[in-house]
């Protein structure tokens, strides 16, 4: 791969690229600094009570260990670099849409979290996954048969089941990790903030699901 070909992922989706780097930055220097970690993630009685309200945006870059790390990194290439892309064929405003869509999974997922956990001290929650989900079925609207990609015996995966496969991995690897701050309610609330976002952005969209 040269360096045009590079230039040219890169502008086909830069606010992607430039989260993936954010996002790897932040939980690496988490991961050398557990004290800083603690600083950066969702923690509902915080926001509240002292009003730390930059856990919202510091949550989403901050992932709990190596592997969630990987995964979501992983997700956020194979996910929100075709979103943007896709979103930028359709308008010229397509990487603003794509932000407006993974911005309105992180803050209506951790909105409702804080409304909900508030009075509970022990209740902490911490990854980029809730907004990489907005973005997933915020994709799956937008181009529900892009094929995701070929599993041994099913075959192709096509987009409008990709976030079920997400969320199956999702589970297993939080059952497997017992990891308490990867949060299955985080990334529904995520999913539905992409939903959301997505029908306001391109309400032609429904249309096509009527028809």
């Amino acid at each position: 791969m040269n360096l045009s070909t590079i230039q040219q992922f890169f502008y086909q989706s830069p606010v992607t690229y430039i989260l993936m780097l954010i996002v790897f930055m932040v939980s690496v220097c988490g991961f050398l600094n557990k004290k800083l970690f603690y600083r950066l993630i969702l923690h509902p009685q915080s926001v509240i009570r002292d009003k730390q309200y930059y856990r919202v945006l510091t949550a989403d870059l901050a992932n709990a260990d190596l592997m969630h790390l990987l995964l979501n990194e992983f997700m956020l290439f194979v996910f929100c670099t075709n979103l943007e892309y896709t979103l930028g064929t359709k308008s010229p405003y397509g990487s603003l849409e794509f932000l407006t869509i993974y911005a309105s999974g992180l803050l209506l997922a951790s909105a409702i979290i804080i409304a909900r956990h508030y009075k509970e001290f022990s209740y902490s929650t911490t990854g980029t996954s809730g907004s990489i989900m907005g973005c997933m079925f915020g994709f799956m609207l937008v181009a529900p048969n892009y094929i995701v990609s070929h599993l041994p015996v099913i075959g192709q995966v096509k987009n409008i089941y990709g976030g079920l496969v997400y969320i199956v991995v999702l589970i297993l690897y939080q059952r497997r990790k017992k990891e308490e701050l990867i949060n299955n309610e985080y990334h529904f609330y995520g999913a539905i903030g992409g939903i959301i976002a997505t029908l306001i952005l391109h309400p032609e969209i429904l249309t096509g699901i009527r028809g």
